[in-house]
């Protein structure tokens, strides 16, 4: 399978504690990093919890992220394949 290149620039600070984490766990960041993008893609999704620092949001904000991870476990809840389905509902 040909090859390509993927490049990004971050954070020297993030890269090694990254580096550190995965050389604990037996792996090189690249390994992680092709681990996570094969997960998205299996998933169709991001393939874990993004978790914003709580300490920067107000009360009505931590409120709201709550709520709409109550919705998102709900099996009840409607659901929309895309935003083209969900404003073709919300016109309805």
């Amino acid at each position: 399978m040909p090859m390509a290149v993927l490049q990004t620039r971050i954070d020297s600070q993030i890269k090694k504690e990254a580096d550190m984490l995965f050389n604990s766990l037996g792996i090189d960041t690249t390994t992680a990093i092709r681990l996570f993008l094969k997960q998205a893609i299996n998933q169709q999704r991001i393939p874990f919890e993004i978790v914003p620092p709580q300490e920067e949001f107000s009360l009505s904000v931590l409120e709201a992220i709550n709520e709409a991870r109550k919705i998102s476990r709900d099996a009840s809840a409607k659901s929309y394949k895309n935003a083209k389905e969900l404003l073709a509902d919300c016109e309805a």
